[in-house]
Parts: structure tokens; sequence; C-alpha cells
């Protein structure tokens, strides 16, 4: 898969259902992509024969990483990219993040609290502790300009993050565009991390 990513994953991490959902929602309209994707994340029928993501429920990584490569092969880097930019559509901020540079720098904490490694969330809020395991999302901002560079090194696509970054700065700036640079290497051809510069 040209998607794939190079971030080596650790065993016993889950993903939250609300994320997993967040992606049916994206791609609803492509009704054989979504019964695609139940079928990666071994969703199993109700009583009643329907099928649907339990937004309660914690699903294994690989299965949720294997739901962006049937993405992939079967919408592109696009359809990778418009999953991505509508998850923050949704994404509930917490009151410090009133701008887009705290919206960008939040990135990484939302990321661990969404997952969970042997049953033990990755970021308590309460105590700020946060459990390794999955890699980051470091933002720093460019002093004195509307810009700054986020650093992406996960297990994610690379296209996927670029419009998770893109959905993310156009909430508190609607024209921000988003560029991939690729002097600094790219997971999807076998780097560590992708980094993207943000503009607005």
């Amino acid at each position: 898969m040209s998607q794939s990513s190079q971030f080596p994953i650790e065993p016993g991490v889950t993903v939250t259902g609300a994320s997993v959902y967040s992606i049916v929602e994206a791609i609803q309209s492509f009704s054989v992509l979504v019964d695609a994707l139940l079928d990666v994340m071994k969703v199993v029928p109700r009583a009643d024969g329907t099928r649907t993501i339990d937004q309660s429920h914690w699903y294994p990584i690989e299965d949720y990483l294997l739901a962006y490569k049937k993405i992939d092969t079967l919408l592109g880097g696009r359809g990778l990219e418009k999953v991505g930019s509508m998850i923050p559509k949704n994404a509930v901020f917490p009151p410090n993040v009133a701008d887009i540079h705290a919206a960008l720098g939040s990135i990484d904490v939302a990321f661990h609290m969404n997952h969970r490694k042997h049953g033990k969330e990755m970021f308590n809020p309460a105590t700020g502790e946060m459990v390794e395991g999955i890699g980051h999302y470091s933002y720093t901002p460019t002093a004195g300009k509307k810009e700054g560079v986020l650093v992406a090194a996960n297990p994610y696509p690379c296209r996927f993050d670029q419009g998770l970054i893109k959905g993310m700065a156009q909430r508190f700036a609607p024209d921000a565009a988003v560029t991939h640079d690729p002097a600094h290497g790219c997971r999807q051809k076998g780097g560590g991390s992708c980094t993207y510069v943000i503009t607005w």
C-alpha cells in the first residue's frame, strides 16, 4: 500500500469507538466502503441484522489501521485527507484551546486521549501523565508569522494526518493551508515522521 506507515506499532493499543465512528461518518456516502470498514473492524451484526460501531467500545489499532488502508485502496490519498479533515469538525476542545496555535498544539493530547495501551488511557487529564507507545504530533509556532510546523511521528497515514491538521487549523483560521515538507522525509516513503507547514 502506498500510504502505509513505517512507524512501529506497540502491542496492546486500542482506539476509542468514537474515533472509529468518525471515519464511518466521513465515508457514509460510500456504502460499499462502510461495509468494508465494518468487516475490517470485525463488527458483528446485532439481533436485527444491522451493524454499527459501538462508540463506547475500544478497537485494536491494527484493525483501525487496516481500515485506513482500505480507504486508501478504494478512495486514494484524497479520500484519506477527507476523512482526516472531517474529524476535527466534531471534536470537543478543552476551554484553553482558543486559537489556532493552541488547537494545533492540542492534537497530541487529543490523540493520546483517544487511545489506550493494555487497557490504560494513554493520557490522564487529571495528572497530565502521558503513556508512550503510539508516537506524537509535535507543534512549533513560527515566531512573528502566521505559520507553524507540525511533525507527525505515529502509525497513521501521511495523507490522513495532512487532512486532520488542515481540519484542525481551519476551525480557527478558515483560510489555513497545509503543505507537506518532503525535505524532512515521509512515512509512506520509509521515514519515521512527516513534517507539515501550516500557514494562514
